[in-house]
Order: C-alpha cells, then sequence, then structure tokens
C-alpha cells in the first residue's frame, strides 16, 4: 500500500477495516491500470499519422511501463514507508513521458499515471510538482512536434482537472489515516480503560468478601470458640448451663453455615431472605443476650419499611459487626439497640454500657468495613466512645 494510505501495522478492528476497504480498491486501481494499458496498446497499433518505428517503439514503452508497474505492485502498494513507492515512480514518470513522447495519441496512459502519483506520495505539494512535471515534459514534446496554442491550453486544464483531483483524492486518503489512528487510539484506550475496570472490579470484589466474611464467618466462629469453652467450664458443675451453651454453638453454626451458602450463592445475607431487616437484628440481638446472659434489647422508632437490598445488607452487617465487639471487647451488662425510620435515612444505633476504647487510637477492619459499606451506599458512619464511657455505634443509610 503506498505511503499515506495506511498499513499492515494496525491491530484493530477498525484499521482492518480500513485495510480491507484499501486491498479491494487495489484490485479495481489494478484493473483500471490493466484497462488503459490494453487500449493504450491498441491505440499505438492502430496510430495511422506514425511511422511503424514509432508505433513499436511506443508498444514496447508501454509493455516495459506494465512489466515494471506488475512487478512491482505488490510490494509498492502495501509499502507503508513510501520508499518503495517513490522507487516505482523513479521509473514509471520517465516510461509515462517516452511513451507520450513517442505517441502523445497513448495520453490516456495519463489518467493512471496521476492517480498513481497522489496515491504514493503523501504531500500534496510534492505530487503535484511531479504532476506539473510530467504535463511540462509531454507539452514540451508536443511543442517540439509543432502544436497549436490549443493544445496547450488543454493540458493547462488537464493539469488544473489533475490537481482539484489529486487534492481530493489526498483529502481521502488523509482522512481515511486520521480516522485509522483515532480508532486505534479508541481502542487502545478502551482496552486499558477496561483493563483498569476490571482490576478495580476485582479489587471491590475481594474487599467485599473480605468484610462478609469477618461480618458472618468469622464473627460466628469466634462465637462459637466462646459458647464452646464456656460449655466445657460448665461440664460437671452445671450440666444445664452447659447444654445451653451448646445448643446456642449449635444455632450459630448452623447460621455460619447458611451465610456460607449465601456468600458463595452471593445472594442477599441469609437473615434476610426470610423476614425483615428488624427481625434479622431482632434474633442478633436475641443471641447476643443469650450468649452473654445481659439485658440486650431492640426499639423501633418509626414505621419499618422495606429499603433497598443494599442498605439493609449495611445496616445488617454494621449491626453482626457492632454486636460482635460487644461480645469480645466490651464487658458490657446492659446493650440497646435501636432502628430508627423517618423519611429521610434509616439509622442503626447499637449502645452498650462496657469498658469503651479511644477512638483514636484507630479503627479495627471491622469498624473500618462499616464506615465503607456506610459511604458505598452514601450513608455514613458515627462512632462514639471513651475508655470506661461505653460505646455507641450509629450507621445511617438514605
Amino acid at each position: 500500500m503506498p505511503a499515506g494510505v495506511g498499513g499492515d501495522t494496525a491491530v484493530d478492528m477498525g484499521v482492518r477495516a480500513e485495510q480491507n476497504f484499501w486491498e479491494r480498491a487495489a484490485g479495481g486501481w489494478h484493473a483500471v491500470f490493466a484497462a488503459l494499458l490494453v487500449i493504450s496498446v491498441g491505440v499505438a497499433l492502430s496510430e495511422q499519422n506514425a511511422s511503424v518505428t514509432a508505433r513499436g517503439a511506443a508498444v514496447v514503452v508501454l509493455a516495459g511501463w506494465g512489466a515494471w508497474y506488475f512487478a512491482t505492485w505488490r510490494r509498492w502498494w502495501r509499502d507503508d514507508s513510501g520508499s518503495l513507492g517513490r522507487l516505482y515512480l523513479a521509473g514509471m514518470v520517465p516510461l509515462c513521458l517516452a511513451t507520450l513522447t513517442i505517441l502523445p495519441s497513448t495520453s490516456i496512459m495519463l489518467f493512471a499515471a496521476i492517480p498513481q502519483i497522489y496515491a504514493t506520495i503523501e504531500r500534496l505539494r510534492y505530487a503535484a510538482g511531479v504532476v506539473v512535471l510530467l504535463f511540462a515534459g509531454f507539452g514540451s514534446a508536443l511543442f517540439l512536434r509543432g502544436a497549436g496554442s490549443e493544445v496547450f491550453i488543454g493540458l493547462g486544464f488537464s493539469a488544473l482537472f489533475s490537481a482539484v483531483l489529486g487534492a481530493w483524492i489526498g483529502g481521502i486518503i488523509r482522512q481515511s489515516q486520521q480516522r485509522a489512528d483515532w480508532i486505534t487510539e479508541l481502542r487502545a484506550t478502551r482496552e486499558q480503560l477496561a483493563e483498569v475496570n476490571h482490576e478495580h472490579g476485582a479489587l471491590a470484589e475481594r474487599e467485599r468478601l473480605s468484610r462478609d466474611i469477618h461480618d458472618t464467618l468469622a464473627q460466628g466462629f469466634t462465637s462459637i470458640v466462646m459458647l464452646l469453652e464456656a460449655a466445657e467450664a460448665e461440664i460437671g458443675a452445671d450440666d444445664g448451663a452447659a447444654r445451653r451453651h451448646l445448643a446456642l454453638a449449635r444455632s450459630t453454626a448452623r447460621e455460619n453455615l447458611a451465610e456460607a451458602r449465601s456468600l458463595v450463592a452471593a445472594l442477599t445475607p441469609a437473615g434476610l431472605t426470610d423476614g425483615s431487616l428488624v427481625d434479622a437484628v431482632g434474633r442478633l440481638v436475641s443471641r447476643c443476650a443469650d450468649e452473654l446472659q445481659v439485658h440486650a434489647s431492640l426499639s423501633v422508632i418509626g414505621d419499618p419499611r422495606r429499603l433497598p437490598a443494599a442498605g439493609e445488607v449495611v445496616l445488617l452487617r454494621a449491626a453482626q459487626e457492632s454486636l460482635a465487639n460487644v461480645r469480645k471487647h466490651a464487658g458490657a451488662s446492659r446493650v440497646e439497640v435501636q432502628l430508627d425510620y423517618t423519611d429521610e435515612a434509616t439509622t442503626l444505633r447499637v449502645l452498650d454500657d462496657g469498658c469503651g476504647f479511644t477512638p483514636a487510637a484507630g479503627p479495627g477492619f471491622g469498624l473500618a468495613g462499616m464506615r465503607a459499606r456506610a459511604e458505598q451506599v452514601g450513608g455514613c458512619l458515627r462512632l462514639d466512645s471513651a475508655p470506661g464511657a461505653g460505646t455507641a455505634v450509629e450507621v445511617r443509610v438514605p
């Protein structure tokens, strides 16, 4: 392919479409050249005003031009650098001038030569310069033959027409190349964005799974271990208490199994599949009271309503994490959980009278996960705690 048309180096589908177009166009160019060549040979052989020697010489030159074209076209037509195209023109222009000089009636070959010049030379002014030289050589040959001024006027109009046609051809070629470059850049940018989005999605999914595992399975296993340790301590001393701890451990294990299945299936948390958010939080509060043997209560403010699934998951996970922190760290004797429904938002509050802590010391993974979950759905988390003053966790979602 000539320089300026595009090349085989493009890798995207848009450029491949351009390549296919020019490959199809190449067949047309070759067919036109072959047809003009055959017509010119016929004209040369039938020219009555020329000698046999002139006609024979014209046919020989035309045959040489055709041989040069068909010997090199497969290489220069697909050459992006343009060097092979210039090599072809270096042989084609003298052959064309020789043909026109020997037998001016073969000027129909200009219709083959001029498009080849404009298609091969990328810069329009250079291509126009070569065309002007070609017409100047042809005009000089006609002048030496004693041609009148009307012939030169015709050549001038032909040169002007070729310049306009060449500008049009060059514009199409440059536009095609520019479009191919844009498509290449667009495709590369789209692939980069797809890769970034894939990586971001994979990272977000890993973070979500880590929070889910921490808020459900890890907390559940912690409760099971604590209950089994408590049951072991009660064996022989208070078998009824030991059985109660074992029953709670068995119940917690079943809930963990249901949560694991939900995580694997990427479904709604098991606590929300068979009831409302109030019911699910209520079960968490009851289990906390049974495990810790403390007073734990749930109060609902406002009219309960179904929330978007993402919002309910955030509040349920926040309740799980907050109550797990109460079991592991607080040493509380009283826990109060509130679900506050208003027109603007729904708020979960978990308050305990435990030992508290200093928030500035840095939140753990669980609190950071709760904050991230809330922010993902446009909500927020507020934490109020101090050593010896208990802890209040508030999660608000729209």
